[in-house]
């Protein structure tokens, strides 16, 4: 009897522990099963993903019109963040930060690298991809990083994008061959602005107006915020000129230059070759970026009858 009250005792006990011990694990267990937090910007990858599936989803609920619509709608512009949608051709249907995209084919974005970043955008599939690519902030008239995220759904791209800083190694944009005039060009260009990102204005300034800085044929010039030229290695007395007042064999090369923006510009003229003395079309590459315009080119042969071409420009022989 003894023992049989003491087996009773000990299996009594180990109910109660273990009963104890299941009470004690069950509040945590029921405490994380709760509704998830939903990212903040303060995770920009997280909140981008989610704004793109919350696109998705409102297409879902909605319908292809109601969604298009409201994307289409600048009260859909989150700060940095906006959704925009292509249809199954890769046709912009919705961009509520540049509505004259809508209608154009999404692959022919161009980047500031030569490179066409829609395509890599428009190759998204249903699990979703990242593209990287330099693009101007709207917000600081920088040149940045963004990272935009893609994904296919019922035909459709739903993307958006957010913006990080872009602070290079001048460096290390200058892996280009000069065998590709072009793309050094570019690359040539961006150097300065990681230089001004990395250096600051004064520096980078003083820099670039040391005839040390020039690269045969390829120097950096750069205006301000007024189009005033401060660095000009080559011809310094055109420093505090306004570059809108440069002309070149009758040309307005200047004036035509100053239109690029953040995108970049490419402007055809003809110009004394700095290495030869002797005239040449020249090819110069500018860019806005924190206001300053920042330019190089490089120079071609050219027969005696040429005209100087402004891409997208009709204009008229130089006598």
């Amino acid at each position: 009897m003894r023992n049989f009250l003491s087996i009773l005792f000990i299996v009594g006990f180990t109910a109660f522990y273990i009963t104890g011990c299941e009470r004690s694990m069950t509040k945590p267990m029921v405490a994380s099963i709760t509704a998830t937090e939903p990212p903040t910007a303060d995770d920009p990858e997280a909140f981008t993903v989610a704004l793109v599936q919350t696109a998705i989803d409102r297409y879902k609920a909605e319908g292809r019109e109601a969604a298009i619509a409201y994307y289409n709608s600048p009260a859909s512009i989150d700060g940095q963040w906006y959704v925009f949608i292509a249809d199954e051709n890769d046709l912009f249907v919705a961009h509520p930060a540049a509505p004259s995209f809508v209608g154009g084919d999404m692959k022919n974005i161009p980047g500031l690298d030569g490179l066409l970043i829609g395509v890599d955008i428009a190759m998204a599939p249903e699990t979703g991809h990242w593209t990287e690519y330099l693009w101007s902030n709207p917000d600081t008239n920088k040149l940045e990083l963004k990272r935009t995220w893609s994904i296919r759904y019922d035909g459709y791209l739903f993307s958006s994008g957010y913006y990080q800083a872009w602070h290079p190694d001048p460096a290390t944009l200058l892996t280009v061959s000069k065998e590709d005039p072009k793309a050094f060009t570019r690359a040539f260009v961006l150097a300065a602005i990681a230089r001004y990102q990395l250096e600051g204005r004064e520096a980078t300034i003083a820099y670039y107006n040391d005839p040390a800085s020039i690269d045969g044929q390829w120097y950096i010039f750069i205006s301000d915020e007024n189009d005033i030229v401060v660095v000009h290695p080559t011809v310094p007395d055109l420093l505090g000129t306004d570059i809108k007042e440069i002309v070149s064999h009758g040309f307005p090369s200047g004036a035509e230059v100053a239109k690029a923006t953040g995108t970049g510009r490419w402007t055809e003229y003809l110009s004394p070759h700095p290495e030869t003395g002797q005239t040449a079309q020249k090819r110069t590459w500018s860019i806005r970026h924190d206001g300053y315009l920042f330019g190089s080119g490089y120079y071609e042969p050219i027969a005696e009858d040429a005209v100087p071409v402004v891409e997208g420009t009709t204009v008229p022989a130089v006598n």
